[in-house]
C-alpha cells in the first residue's frame, strides 16, 4: 500500500483509501463487477445454497470484494449479475440500469441471491462491525419496474453466520424461523410494501413491521440503516430519486432495536423473486464503518 494516498498531509491523499469506508460503488463511475464462475456441478449451474464471489472496482480502482449465495437453483439460461442497460453520464429517477440482480426469476419462483458486502460471512477484518464498538450505514438505491415481481429485496446487518438460503421466504411470509439468530432487514418485504424485519437472540420467530410506506413503482428506491455505537438501529429512505439523491426521511412506522454489545456483524442484501421476467437494478452501494479497523483499506 502507498503511504502517501493514505496521508491526508500529502498531496497525494486521496480521501476515498480510507479504512472506514467497507463498500463504495455506482453503475456509472465504476466499473461493473468480476463474478466467479457460476458452476459447481456443470459450467453456470448452481444448486440453492451453492456460493460464488464478486469483486466491485471502485472509482479510484480499488477491489472490493463480496460473498454470494444461491438463493434456489440457478440454471443455465439464468441471468448472472451484470450492468444492463443504457448507462448516461448521469443517473435520473426511473433509468432502467445497473447491475440487474435477478438471478434465474425468468424462468422460477423462490429464487435469488444473498450479498455480503465487503468479505467473509464470517466477518473479516476488512467488513466486520462490532455491536457497542462500531457505528456504522448501509445505503443502497435500487430501480425496479414493478416491485410486485420479487417477494424479498433487503439490506441491512446480521450476525456473523453461515449463509441460510432459507431466510428470504421466511421474511416473505412475515412468520416463522428467519433462521438467522440476530438481524435486521429494511426494504420491500411484502408486494410494494417497505416493512422492517427482525429477530434478537435466536428467538425462533421473526418480528414485522409494517412502515406504512410504498414502494415506487417503476422508479428508483433508496434505502439506508444506520447502526450506533451502542448497538442502536435506525431506518430511513425515499422513492423516486435519483441515485443516492433526495431527502431521506424515517418510515412512518418504525421498530426499536439494539444488538448485543459484542456482537459481530456484516452488511448483507437479501433478493428473492417471484418468476417474472423482472430486472432488479442495483444502482448504487455505500457502507461505511467507524471506527476503523486497523491495517485495513478498501484499495
Amino acid at each position: 500500500m502507498r503511504s502517501d494516498v493514505l496521508n491526508k498531509n500529502s498531496i497525494s491523499y486521496d480521501g476515498k483509501t480510507r479504512p472506514e469506508t467497507i463498500f463504495e460503488w455506482d453503475y456509472i463511475n465504476c466499473a461493473p463487477p468480476l463474478v466467479s464462475n457460476l458452476g459447481v456441478s456443470a459450467d453456470g449451474v448452481m444448486a440453492n445454497g451453492d456460493k460464488f464471489s464478486m469483486l466491485f472496482p471502485g472509482d479510484s480502482g480499488q477491489l472490493q470484494p463480496t460473498m454470494c449465495c444461491s438463493i434456489g437453483a440457478f440454471t443455465a439460461v439464468g441471468t448472472s449479475p451484470t450492468v444492463q442497460g443504457t448507462v448516461g453520464a448521469s443517473d435520473a429517477d426511473g433509468t432502467a440500469a445497473g447491475l440487474n440482480l435477478q438471478m434465474d426469476s425468468e424462468t422460477a419462483d423462490n429464487v435469488g441471491i444473498e450479498i455480503v458486502w465487503g468479505g467473509s460471512q464470517f466477518g473479516s477484518d476488512s467488513n466486520k462491525i462490532i455491536a457497542g464498538t462500531h457505528s456504522a450505514s448501509f445505503d443502497v438505491t435500487i430501480n425496479n419496474v414493478d416491485w410486485s415481481d420479487y417477494d424479498c429485496l433487503t439490506i441491512g446487518f446480521r450476525k456473523v453466520q453461515e449463509f441460510q438460503p432459507g431466510h428470504g421466504a421466511i421474511l416473505a411470509a412475515s412468520s416463522g424461523d428467519p433462521l438467522y439468530t440476530d438481524y435486521v432487514a429494511f426494504g420491500c418485504i411484502s408486494p410494494d410494501d417497505v416493512q422492517i424485519s427482525t429477530d434478537l437472540n435466536d428467538s425462533g420467530d421473526e418480528t414485522v413491521t409494517d412502515s406504512g410506506q410504498a414502494t415506487a413503482a417503476a422508479d428508483n428506491h433508496r434505502f439506508k440503516v444506520d447502526l450506533a455505537s451502542d448497538g442502536k438501529v435506525t431506518y430511513s429512505h425515499i422513492g423516486a430519486a435519483a441515485m443516492r439523491q433526495g431527502a431521506l426521511a424515517a418510515p412512518s412506522t418504525t421498530a426499536a432495536y439494539t444488538f448485543d454489545s459484542g456482537d459481530i456483524l456484516v452488511p448483507y442484501m437479501f433478493v428473492l423473486g417471484t418468476n417474472q421476467n423482472s430486472a432488479v437494478y442495483l444502482k448504487s452501494v455505500d457502507i461505511t464503518r467507524s471506527p476503523a479497523v486497523k491495517g485495513h483499506s478498501i484499495a
